[in-house]
């Protein structure tokens, strides 16, 4: 396969970030709405006051809310489905940037230099070593994404927390003191200093890294089962470029839709519990992952542990389908022998 050393870093990095940043920009909307229904309660529900059961906003509701603003100009009113949105920019992109070199700089190190040559030489000799190679490549690779993930996590953390109190904020709150530097300092000011920002951090590690395996194994045996149907298969006789890419994109696609739903349902209870940590939802002063869990469960049951279920699903497949075709095409056009 192609080698990191063998990509033109600079073409990789400008073009991801173009392509890493529409993605971000097209896909905010779900990500406001998935964390507005995970930590807000249904402003239409018509359960009464007294029952202390909490119900998720619908979609719906939240669309029809952001509508009914008080807010005259109609783009004010969609803006608020782009809170966050800067905040994520400014850093989504450094941490990407983060993770894809941490990522390839540390796999391919580990793969050759210590598993390849030291390890597995030095224990079965040279012979036997071979037949070992694709575990090692296996294992270098996870080695690889898990140190990348949590790289990217120092950066990622406090984006979430800053970003996500914007999202649940009313129009008023919002004009008033919902500026990334007040939310900043309110954040410092409230938990003790930086580690404020740092809110949820072992959480996110504990749900971004089984989300991650869960998808791309998922995402992987999907291919391999749906490209055994005929419909997917190409044709004999040789199908038209056009044809090929529709095939592909469909593959992709259904591949990557049936990775979010099972990865998405699998680790939805941690990130709702995460997401409510950051925005510091609980009502307790000395909010924690326990505390923030109980509350959750005695307001809402065990169907608040699935809240933003449906968006995380339609978020994490659209997103997951469009970056990992993304992700190929970058590294083939990013070769330091690729002409244009």
């Amino acid at each position: 396969g192609l080698k990191w050393s063998e990509i033109d870093k600079v073409r990789f990095f400008t073009i991801g970030t173009t392509i890493y940043s529409a993605l971000c920009i097209a896909l905010h909307p779900v990500t406001v709405i998935k964390t507005r229904q995970q930590v807000l309660s249904n402003p239409t529900s018509n359960t009464p006051s007294t029952n202390k059961v909490q119900h998720q906003p619908t979609i719906s509701s939240i669309l029809k809310q952001t509508l009914r603003s008080k807010d005259n100009n109609n783009f004010s009113k969609l803006k608020s489905l782009y809170r966050g949105l800067g905040v994520v920019l400014l850093a989504a992109v450094p941490a990407r940037v983060l993770y894809i070199t941490v990522l390839e700089s540390s796999r391919e190190g580990i793969n050759s230099t210590v598993a390849d040559q030291m390890l597995i030489e030095a224990y079965f000799g040279p012979e036997e070593a071979h037949a070992y190679l694709p575990l090692v490549s296996t294992l270098s690779g996870a080695a690889a994404g898990g140190l990348a993930a949590v790289s990217a996590q120092t950066i990622v953390v406090p984006m979430d927390v800053i970003s996500q109190r914007q999202m649940i904020m009313n129009t008023e709150s919002y004009k008033a003191h919902g500026s990334a530097l007040q939310v900043v300092q309110n954040v410092m000011k409230k938990h003790g200093g930086i580690k404020g920002l740092y809110q949820g951090f072992g959480l996110s590690i504990m749900s971004g890294l089984p989300t991650g395996s869960v998808w791309w194994a998922t995402y992987g045996g999907c291919q391999v089962r749906l490209s055994s149907y005929t419909a997917l298969q190409p044709s004999p006789a040789g199908d038209h470029p056009i044809l090929q890419y529709a095939k592909r994109g469909l593959l992709q696609l259904l591949s990557g839709i049936s990775a979010a739903v099972v990865a998405s349902t699998l680790t939805q209870p941690l990130d709702v519990v995460k997401t409510r940590l950051q925005v510091g939802s609980s009502s307790s002063s000395s909010s924690s992952m326990v505390v923030v869990a109980q509350e959750l469960w005695n307001t809402s049951g065990y169907r608040g542990f699935f809240r933003g279920l449906g968006p995380r699903i339609m978020h994490m497949g659209l997103w997951g389908t469009l970056l990992s075709g993304a992700y190929e095409f970058l590294r083939h056009v990013s070769r330091i022998d690729y002409e244009f």
